[in-house]
């Protein structure tokens, strides 16, 4: 029961309350006297005025400018961006340029204009993209710049002074006097504000007092005989306040009615319509500078997540360049230790061959036994000198056995042998009185620390007597034992004059 009781009640209260809210805007009040006193709120159109406070909400200019100058970071972040990308391109191009330089034919991998085709186009996708939303941003800019002071004026007191305010007019037309129209109106209100807040007192002091009632004590101690006068006793508590309730809900009652015909007068004293129409009127021009702020707005937030988007396409692409860049390095170093092992590999092989062929060349140019003078102890074949007399042609000496003729015993200084240990030429062996030339002349060397080989040579003679011999009439001479150069003596020195030649057995 008192449960109902005080719903009841504070149902009552609050239909007090959205009646007066409801009354005072339809009657345009508090508004009209705050338009009178001259209060920005009250002349400005309410769906103006309600712009304008999301406006100064988010920080109007400043905002605008804070929006600017983040795109300007964003888009100089981009730049950089695309700036590393150009970077490593041509960093790697240089690169493989000066590859190709070096190696030549030899340097057989793809050309960078070839693989970065698709990064340098889509780079320079990019730059026009920057380029043509530069354009964009300096539109947005100038526009911002050209109507800055109208954005600043987007507040309500600064919109309150470009429209009329609301006065009496100069002649009353009407029955009633404005100012008493005015007197009574503002009666009212302060009667329905006072009212408001006894219903808040009301409402405090109903809910304290069902807190504090606690009756099931009272019942168990009453029994089960007498509830119902407990009951009634106990709710006798509340008439005070229901009646407070009633005087409060019939007193709103009567104010709103008294309100509702003193907000007529005043519309009609004041000329409240016309003067709505010329507010509308000037408030043209505010409308149009927050709508230009509002399109200015929606562009600089429209650049700056165009700008987010593309810086975040950027940096893939620097990445995607970067691991190309760095890719090709490693290749082109690989590449390089790999030609340059072949170089080394090639020229090392080539100084080997030349230094055998230097070899074989030197071997080719020395004679085939020592450079130095022979040992006295050499053996030096006898050379048979042609017998005297008439020589038989040389066709009938064809088979015809060897003569030898046995050498006396030379010794050192004898005239019978040169210094080189050669007969004369008068000794020499003749055949019927033709010249025979001696037999080339073998030598046997026979090398230090070795016996001494003591066998009989072998002297053979030519096939023909003619063959490669001397004029007729004219003795041969005697050749050199030591050959052309080999084993000659030195030059300016006599020869061995203690050779002894060999000595047949």
């Amino acid at each position: 029961m008192v449960d109902s009781l005080s719903r009841e009640q504070l149902g009552k209260l609050a239909e007090a309350t959205d009646a007066a809210r409801l009354a005072l805007k339809q009657a345009d009040l508090p508004d009209l006297l705050e338009a009178l006193d001259g209060s920005a709120a009250a002349s400005v159109p309410e769906g103006l005025l309600r712009d304008m406070e999301e406006v100064n909400t988010i920080g109007g200019t400043q905002h605008l400018r804070e929006i600017l100058q983040e795109m300007g970071e964003l888009r100089h972040h981009v730049d950089a961006d695309l700036a590393a990308c150009q970077t490593a391109l041509d960093e790697e191009a240089a690169a493989d340029v000066a590859a190709r330089s070096t190696y030549g034919d030899e340097w057989r991998v793809p050309q960078s204009s070839t693989l970065a085709k698709h990064l340098w186009e889509k780079l320079h996708s990019y730059r026009s993209t920057m380029s043509q939303a530069a354009e964009s941003d300096s539109k947005v800019i100038q526009r911002m710049n050209e109507n800055e002071a109208a954005f600043a004026a987007l507040t309500p007191d600064a919109a309150a002074s470009q429209l009329p305010r609301l006065q009496a007019p100069l002649v009353s037309t009407g029955p009633a006097d404005p100012a008493v129209v005015v007197a009574s109106l503002r009666r009212n209100m302060e009667a329905l504000d006072q009212l408001s807040s006894e219903r808040a007192g009301l409402e405090e002091a109903l809910k304290e007092l069902k807190a504090k009632d606690n009756i099931l004590p009272k019942l168990m101690a009453a029994g089960s005989s007498n509830t119902d006068t407990l009951f009634d006793r106990e709710l006798k508590k509340y008439d005070e306040i229901k009646a407070d309730v009633a005087r409060n809900v019939a007193r709103n009652t009567e104010l709103l009615s008294a309100i509702t015909r003193d907000a007529q007068a005043f519309k009609a004293v004041f000329e409240v319509p016309a003067w709505r129409a010329s507010c509308e009127a000037a408030a043209a021009g505010i409308k149009g500078a927050l709508k230009t702020y509002k399109e200015v707005l929606d562009h600089l937030t429209e650049g700056l997540r165009f700008y987010m988007s593309l810086q975040d396409a950027v940096k893939q692409h620097q990445q995607q360049c970067s691991d190309y860049a760095y890719t090709r390095a490693l290749q082109r170093d690989d590449l390089k230790q790999d030609l340059d092992r072949r170089r080394r590999e090639q020229r090392e092989s080539k100084a080997a061959a030349a230094q055998q062929l230097s070899y074989m060349s030197l071997n080719a140019a020395q004679p085939a036994g020592p450079a130095y003078p022979p040992h006295p102890q050499m053996q030096t074949p006898h050379v048979a000198a042609p017998p005297s007399g008439p020589q038989p042609p040389a066709y009938m000496s064809f088979g015809a056995p060897a003569v030898h003729q046995q050498p006396p015993q030379s010794h050192s200084g004898s005239g019978q042998y040169n210094q080189y240990g050669h007969q004369p030429q008068q000794e020499q062996q003749q055949y019927g009185g033709y010249h025979q030339p001696p037999p080339q002349q073998q030598y046997h060397h026979q090398q230090q620390g070795y016996p001494h080989y003591g066998g009989q040579l072998q002297v053979q003679q030519p096939y023909h007597g003619s063959y490669g011999g001397a004029p007729v009439g004219q003795q041969p001479s005697a050749p050199n034992p030591y050959g052309s150069s080999y084993g000659a003596p030195p030059p300016g020195q006599q020869g061995y004059s203690g050779y002894q030649p060999y000595q047949y057995p």
